[in-house]
């Protein structure tokens, strides 16, 4: 009976870490999907089409001189510039998706700046080439026959037949306007400080290469420098595959709508403006350009000599919410400290970074305060304004 007792003891401590063990394994599994994503997801995922935009990261902006009829009013103390923003756009992928739009968003980081002017217009058009013609006929039509045959044998025969019609045709044609959509929709946005685009794919307007748009500011007077945030997102749907293993990817979870539209690649930029003719405000949205590419650069390099998202790196990220002290070198804390103003003294992930990347961010915060404190000098109180000549020299600095 001792034996039989012992027998199931062992055996019952046995299953339970048989158990324990397999559950320990099902959970590790699922981490390292959750980390590393299956299969059939990273192939899906590398042959996806990819749609990548690119801004250059200087404007310049030009003075208006004559006002244009479509203008709008600009206040006594400042001064009309147009900036001119090439966006270009790549699609990238073996399957070309379908695009149906972009949404674009240009909006000046300072608050004092006024759109007075921008372009492209709201432009529609239609697919058909010319007006649609519409026909339309009525006939009205009567007829009576009659006939008799008669045959006698083998010797006579008689045909007698009459016949009676009239016939009546009216005919309309006419030409009728062909249904139109807007191919560019463009308005402004922030209550005016900003302007908004809606471009959509259609037979005569192809949303790849490069695109043009000029945007006219009502800026204070002496104007030099600024910043202006530009946001693009395309829209669409992605290409169908026909592959037996992607049609599983393609099947809907709760609440999905695989048909509908999705964003297939989008776009965040910040755009450094300066005056024409103004070489110390040049000098400085080169400055903030450089220092920005290479603020990303050491981003990329930090996250790229930090190990992988693998299941040990979610236990430390879980770990790093425990501890105060650990640092996420994934975080966004670059995207924060470009598009977010983000403070490099209090942010709790840049404080806490290496010492040399660090420094990158405060020369990057540095080159920003350059750009937007760039102010024109006053000679005197009547508010007269220094000669380019002056600014260059009392830039540079006078010889010794």
């Amino acid at each position: 009976m001792n034996t039989t007792i012992q027998f199931v003891s062992r055996f019952t401590r046995e299953s339970i870490a048989h158990a324990t063990y397999s559950c320990s394994m099902l959970l590790l599994v699922g981490a390292m999907s959750v980390a590393m994503g299956s299969p059939s997801q990273v192939a899906v995922g590398a042959d996806a089409p990819v749609i990548s935009f690119d801004l250059p990261a200087t404007a310049v902006a030009v003075p208006v001189v004559c006002e244009r009829p479509d203008d709008l009013i600009t206040s006594d103390a400042g001064e009309p510039v147009e900036i001119t923003l090439r966006l270009s756009s790549l699609v990238s992928g073996s399957v070309f998706p379908q695009i149906d739009r972009w949404m674009i968003r240009c909006v000046p980081r300072n608050p004092s700046w006024r759109v007075v002017n921008y372009s492209p217009r709201t432009e529609t058009a239609s697919e058909y080439a010319g007006p649609i013609q519409v026909k339309t006929s009525d006939e009205d039509s009567q007829s009576f026959g009659m006939a008799v045959d008669v045959v006698q044998g083998s010797i006579g025969k008689a045909h007698v037949g009459g016949d009676k019609g009239s016939k009546q045709t009216e005919s309309l044609q006419f030409d009728r306007h062909a249904p139109l959509h807007a191919v560019t929709a463009a308005g402004t946005i922030e209550r005016g400080r900003g302007v908004y685009y809606k471009l959509r794919w259609t037979s005569t307007q192809v949303l790849e290469g490069e695109k043009e748009f000029k945007l006219t500011f009502d800026v204070p007077a002496g104007f030099r420098s600024g910043l202006v945030d530009v946001s693009v997102v395309a829209f669409g749907r992605s290409s169908k595959k026909s592959s037996v293993s992607d049609a599983f990817s393609q099947i809907p979870v709760l609440g999905e709508d695989r048909d509908a539209m999705r964003p297939l690649g989008e776009g965040r930029f910040v755009v450094a403006v300066h005056a024409e003719g103004d070489p110390v405000a040049w000098q400085a949205a080169r400055d903030f350009a450089d220092a920005e590419a290479t603020l990303r650069h050491e981003a990329r390099n930090v996250r790229a000599t930090s190990p992988a998202r693998s299941l040990s790196t979610l236990l430390r990220h879980v770990a790093a919410k425990l501890d105060s002290d650990a640092v996420d070198l994934h975080s966004d804390w670059a995207e924060r400290l470009i598009f977010a103003n983000a403070d490099p003294y209090t942010d709790p992930i840049i404080r806490k970074l290496p010492a040399d990347v660090r420094v990158v961010a405060l020369e990057y915060c540095d080159a920003r305060r350059a750009v937007e404190t760039l102010q024109t000098r006053m000679a005197n109180s009547q508010n007269a304004e220094f000669q380019l000549t002056d600014l260059v020299k009392s830039s540079i600095g006078r010889p010794q």
